[in-house]
């Protein structure tokens, strides 16, 4: 299996990939059209093309000019049976992972898409569903991906398509599996075709893992894979640029409100900082200029960058800039529809201590002045003490574009007084987390990222960086 994550076209190389080697493609079938895949997944011709040739290169297909893609890979149906195996084994505990996880971090943002879908916008995606007969997706999780697209949340329908890719079993279906069932969502009326879907998808999944978790109780022993380390989940980025800029631009801005680089002082060398942060020069030259685009950082020609958060600066024109903001502007409002689920659930299972200890890190940063830091100080506790490794993934990515919000946020406290308008719910949640209030806890960052959410969507407006 491939252990290639960086590209966009993993998504339809993984796809098939999944049904070669597991015996439901077979050797001889055509796949479906260029066209008709880059319909499917919203790509590109040359990305689905890529996505062609790689499979070539590896023997899955055989690729000829004007004609379809053909299966040639061949297997006794021992041999998917092991693949599949190998497969499945060790993501067997990520994958039961996520069977909680997605209660927190699916189900809130399936209920908020769908509620939001008017009548005509339903009729549409159903008829783009009864066209599209390329992926053999079941039309329940098929429509989750079109109302996910219609949030036009880039971040949030990243990660559905990275669970996907990692359970995999989705990817197993045949269409006759669901055509009765699919031919009654997509043309008989139903009263509640939003509850009737919601009960398909639970079908489908359920009755997916309890097939996939029979089939790995047999098949571990069977291929001596008891011992083999588990591959846990991975959310992995699919950035336009090098994924590793922003990353670093995350962990400098961090070193910022941690106090590692000091407002006012000098960064390293770029000797020193490349070592530090075990990166080249060229990458940390750019991650330097987007910090420089973002009004953190004052460099001059042959001396060393300055800290100095000249936030009037920030150079909303570059592309970096505005992908910075709608990111941070996703993350939000993937965290609002999230964040109350998440937090009961993580304080729930937290011990007295833990949420002690959260309530007086409340206090700290309100005595330091430092209210900006409250959001990550969430996204951090979450992260630390979570029971679920899905949300630990999650919410440690989106802590990274939280952070890429610092600056965005900063440039507000020209006009606002940003310790006045964080400090009344910083003491508020405290004192709930104090008083055993965990539900009002939830409930008033979920109300506080909501109301970030929209100070993003006016900067986006303001300065016309659409999603």
């Amino acid at each position: 299996m491939t252990d290639s994550n960086k590209l966009i076209y993993n998504l339809v190389y993984d796809y098939y990939e999944a049904r070669i080697l597991m015996g439901v493609c077979l050797y001889g079938e055509a796949l479906p059209s260029i066209p008709k895949i880059g319909e499917t997944f919203r790509m590109a011709p040359r990305t689905v093309r890529a996505a062609l040739t790689r499979l070539e290169e590896n023997g899955y297909i055989e690729v000829t000019a004007r004609k379809p893609a053909r299966v040639i890979y061949q297997a006794d149906a021992e041999r998917f049976r092991e693949n599949a195996a190998k497969y499945f084994v060790p993501r067997r505990k990520g994958i039961i992972d996520f069977c909680g996880a997605g209660l927190l971090l699916v189900e809130p943002v399936w209920m908020y898409a769908q509620a939001n879908i008017d009548k005509d916008t339903w009729e549409q995606l159903k008829k783009r569903l009864s066209e599209a007969w390329v992926m053999d997706l079941s039309v329940a999780t098929r429509l989750h991906l079109y109302a996910f697209d219609e949030l036009q949340n880039k971040l949030f329908l990243n990660f559905y398509w990275e669970l996907l890719r990692y359970i995999r079993f989705p990817y197993l279906s045949r269409k006759n599996m669901h055509q009765e069932r699919d031919r009654e969502l997509l043309v008989d009326e139903k009263e509640n075709e939003s509850e009737f879907m919601r009960v398909a998808f639970e079908d489908d999944f359920n009755a997916g893992m309890e097939k996939l978790l029979t089939f790995c109780d047999r098949a571990e022993g069977e291929y001596g894979l008891r011992e083999r380390d588990p591959i846990p989940f991975r959310w992995n980025i699919y950035w336009q640029r090098p994924q590793l800029c922003y990353t670093l631009v995350s962990r400098i801005i961090t070193g910022i409100m941690n106090g590692t680089y000091p407002i006012g002082s000098s960064l390293p060398s770029l000797a020193q900082m490349a070592k530090q942060l075990n990166v080249s020069y060229r990458t940390l030259r750019r991650t330097l200029s987007i910090l420089g685009s973002l009004g953190i950082i004052s460099s001059h020609r042959g001396k060393v960058a300055e800290v100095c958060f000249d936030i009037g600066n920030i150079d909303f024109e570059r592309a970096e800039v505005k992908e910075g903001l709608r990111l941070y502007r996703d993350s939000l409002q993937f965290m609002a529809l999230t964040v109350r689920h998440v937090l009961l659930y993580t304080l729930q299972n937290a011990d007295k201590e833990q949420r002690v200890l959260l309530a007086e890190r409340f206090e700290e940063i309100y005595r330091q002045d430092a209210c900006y830091k409250c959001f990550k100080l969430v996204s951090d506790f979450i992260v630390t003490n979570c029971p679920l490794a899905t949300v630990k993934e999650c919410y440690s990515v989106l802590s990274e574009f939280i952070v890429w919000g610092y600056p965005f946020v900063l440039i507000h406290a020209k006009r606002l007084n940003l310790r006045e308008e964080y400090s009344k719910v910083i003491c508020k949640a405290g004192k709930m987390l104090k008083d055993g209030e965990l539900e009002g806890f939830a409930d008033t960052w979920k109300g506080q990222f909501e109301h970030d959410l929209l100070k993003a969507d006016q900067m986006l407006d303001e300065h016309r960086c659409g999603r």
